[in-house]
């Protein structure tokens, strides 16, 4: 799960990274429309000087030019209103850049934290497999030892049988290897417990 979520992490920073991108893109293909317009502006004072000009020089064509300047300053206007529009798109697009970035930050940090966690949970994954290596060799260890004091046992009491004479001392030697193989079985038992958690 924390794996597909680091996928998903993944495709949504790659994501980011393309519609900024493609919001920088816009962007200069604004900026261009931006200095066109300013260009076509400055053609179009240019024009307004020269009939400002000729309307000077020539006084007979004076309503024809007083129309022509108020057409031009219209225009001239009417693109000072657009300039100011694209300089709002062109603010919208930066406000918009800051914030996917700030995004692609955050995603990151989550990517980066996910990434952490996984590799701490495949850590103790290993160490609980050790453990439990562990723990079944030494539960082997122990049945080993309680075969071999069960093989004494048995021979203890077969002497026993045999040597009616030493009974007290075997008897004694018995009691202490029926001692070990129950503190054994305790240990054993641990083991399977230690190991069922």
């Amino acid at each position: 799960q924390l794996e597909d979520q680091t996928h998903q992490l993944q495709k949504q920073v790659a994501t980011h990274k393309q519609e900024e991108e493609a919001l920088l893109n816009e962007m200069e293909v604004t900026g261009q429309a931006f200095e066109d317009m300013q260009e076509q502006n400055s053609r179009l004072l240019q024009q307004l000087r020269e009939k400002d000009d000729a309307n000077f020089k020539l006084m007979t064509e004076r309503i024809k030019s007083n129309q022509l300047h108020k057409l031009a300053r219209e225009e001239k206007d009417i693109l000072h209103d657009q300039v100011n529009s694209l300089k709002l798109q062109i603010d919208a697009m930066h406000t918009a850049i800051r914030k996917l970035e700030e995004k692609e930050r955050y995603l990151q940090t989550v990517l980066t934290n996910v990434e952490k966690e996984l590799h701490l949970r495949n850590q103790a994954m290993d160490l609980n497999k050790r453990k439990a290596i562990e723990s079944a060799q030494s539960a082997a260890d122990l049945k080993l030892h309680l075969e071999k004091y069960h093989a004494q046992l048995k021979e203890a009491q077969q002497v026993v049988a045999e040597k009616t004479s030493s009974l007290e001392a075997e008897a004694y030697k018995t009691k202490r290897l029926q001692e070990e193989i129950a503190q054994l079985r305790r240990k054993t038992e641990r083991m399977k417990k230690n190991k069922i958690i």
